[in-house]
């Protein structure tokens, strides 16, 4: 009997599994999960915080910070995809994509400073110096956040390996957002106060030295194994893989509506603690209490979407976090420990929502290289950090709407109106908005067994054409 054979527990032959030379090793898995969690770091205080940095500290009115976020956004819409067409051009004895966690940890670390930096040039030239050091942010940001997302599709070819790479970085950087959103509060008091700015610049050197670290190893941790295509690159279908891709935009609409959901949410969390619940420590206790909610989702969503299909535990979990925020509600925010609560019942959902999305998305990429012959993971993966960053945007001028709206003055204390408002953002709007990211699911036809279909033909015209050489 081969050396690769064993006996089942009735006694005949099977074979014994083999780790394919395609697969993530367990280091990899665990550095690709670090790389995660530096990414998380550096975005926990930059895209939770910049808000009310802007409106309590740099003094910056709302109408202006969110004309520079939609601007940015704008940007943005042109600059990712260019950054995943870079990343999947690129050549390097590292290989693709990982090189790009070598080049970049430094420059996003010292745009994160920056960001959090109050100058003195004056009303406009603080204005000017807010938007340019905000955009170079998030095109910092993206040089490593989208070669980050692309590895795991270069890591492995094997779906089951993808989706527990997902699992992993999911729960990684859900711990590294819980962490992150439970210790900035107490750095910022540490320091000096939420209404410092000095608080806020220590705090980003911080975060932004733990950040680089953790990009720094996962780079010396992770490996490509997944040859990258030899034929030469070809624009043209780059953009066809995009635009003929209809699985990719029912997971793109329905990734920036649940992004909606949560980053409004955390960016509500800081003036919801502070002024409705009277106490911005609150929001330290709240991202603890939500940690074990989010090691439970993260851990929970492979089982499920094992047992039902990705499709159909996407959509549970959104109808359950509906009742979950109804039901916050209607509870109101006079019980500090019903409010913890709830929050960490939605923390849950969304979780593991993440990891399905994240798993759907890699997808996506085969069934791209179906359609079109070339693989593009770098530009399908640019659409998830364009997503994320266009719903930080939309949020912003939400959050300037509702700032405007309720008459929110800084460092006050605030109407009942104006508390009123905090409280239904952060409890029923989430699962309003959330339930809407179901529409696209029911055009999703990327199934798991018509993936294994796709998969099947890639490896048979990768064979013929390998016979034909």
């Amino acid at each position: 009997m081969s050396e690769t054979m064993t006996r089942n527990k009735y006694g005949s032959d099977m074979e014994k599994p083999v780790k394919h030379k395609n697969m993530a090793s367990g280091k990899e898995v665990l550095g690709h999960a670090l790389g995660g969690v530096g990414q998380n770091t550096v975005y926990a205080l930059w895209s939770g915080f910049i808000t009310a940095f802007y409106t309590d500290v740099f003094g910056m009115n709302p109408a202006v910070m969110a004309g520079i976020f939609l601007f940015a956004r704008i940007w943005d819409a042109v600059n990712d995809p260019m950054m995943g067409i870079m990343a999947d051009r690129s050549k390097s004895r590292f290989g693709r994509y990982r090189c790009w966690l070598l080049r970049m940890p430094a420059v996003v670390a010292a745009c994160l400073v920056l960001n959090f930096t109050v100058p003195h040039f004056g009303t406009m030239g603080n204005i000017i110096y807010a938007a340019v050091t905000y955009i170079l942010m998030g095109m910092a940001f993206t040089s490593v956040d989208i070669p980050y997302r692309s590895l795991p599709a270069a890591m492995t070819s094997d779906p089951t390996e993808r989706t527990k790479i997902f699992t992993t970085a999911t729960l990684g950087t859900n711990l590294a957002t819980t962490v992150g959103n439970m210790l900035i509060p107490i750095l910022l008091v540490a320091f000096g106060g939420t209404g410092s700015a000095h608080a806020y610049f220590m705090t980003a050197v911080i975060f932004a030295v733990v950040g680089c670290s953790l990009y720094l190893t996962c780079f010396g941790l992770v490996r490509e194994h997944v040859q990258a295509p030899t034929e030469k690159f070809s624009f043209a279908l780059a953009f066809k893989s995009l635009f003929t891709n209809k699985p990719l935009f029912c997971i793109m609409i329905t990734n920036l509506v649940i992004n909606l959901a949560f980053i409004m949410k955390m960016t509500l969390n800081y003036y919801y603690t502070t002024y409705t619940l009277g106490d911005v420590k609150l929001m330290s206790l709240m991202s603890l209490i939500t940690l074990p909610s989010i090691l439970l989702g993260t851990a929970a969503a492979p089982f499920l979407t094992k047992l039902v299909g990705k499709k159909k535990t996407l959509l549970g979990l959104m109808i359950a976090n509906l009742v979950i925020s109804a039901i916050f509600w209607l509870v109101g925010y006079g019980s500090i420990p019903l409010v913890l609560l709830m929050g960490a019942l939605q923390i849950l959902c969304v979780g593991a929502s993440f990891v399905v999305i994240s798993s759907m998305t890699a997808d996506t990429i085969e069934y791209g290289e179906w359609m079109t012959g070339q693989r593009n993971e770098g530009v399908i993966t640019s659409t998830r950090t364009l997503i994320t960053k266009a719903a930080s945007a939309l949020v912003g001028v939400a959050v300037a709407a509702v700032l405007t709206m309720t008459g929110y003055v800084p460092n006050v204390a605030q109407s009942a109106q104006t508390m009123g408002a905090f409280h239904f953002v952060v409890s029923f709007l989430p699962g309003i908005v959330m339930m809407i990211g179901a529409i696209p699911m029911f055009f999703y036809s990327l199934t798991e067994e018509r993936h294994a279909q796709i998969m099947e033909e890639l490896k048979e015209r990768r064979a013929q054409k390998e016979s034909d050489k």
